[in-house]
């Protein structure tokens, strides 16, 4: 788990130092409300956080360098919904929410759209 610590140091002489767990969370409950996600994370990383009982953030990877961060986010989309704006969408949220709640930048924000989940698919899917 990398960390990178906040720029600039407290009047004390201390500083902040943020996980990039922390960014991974702030980025998941930025995204909470963006219309047409089905999941976040790829079939196969959704099976294995199960597997695990990782309930933390599946899809979602965090680089934190130089004083700056990178996010990758891992989704399904719900059929008929435009992914560019989905992923607009998740950048803008993401981008806005992590540099308001840590004082990061946001270098970039990455969307990979690994599936698509038909209706009839998703009327038997419990959750």
């Amino acid at each position: 788990m990398s960390e990178a610590p906040k720029s600039g140091a407290a009047p004390g002489g201390g500083g902040v130092t943020i996980s990039d767990s922390v960014v991974a969370k702030v980025a998941f409950k930025a995204i909470g409300g963006v219309e047409g996600i089905h999941a976040l994370g790829g079939t196969s990383a959704r099976a294995l956080a199960g597997l695990r009982g990782d309930k933390g953030t599946p899809g979602i990877s965090v680089d934190l360098r130089d004083g700056s961060v990178d996010i990758d986010i891992t989704m399904s989309v719900v059929f008929g919904a435009s992914v560019p704006a989905i992923a607009e969408a998740c950048r803008k949220a993401v981008s806005e929410q992590v540099e308001a709640t840590t004082g990061l930048p946001v270098r970039a924000v990455n969307v990979l759209v690994t599936d698509v989940v038909f209706p009839e698919d998703q009327s038997g899917a419990a959750g």
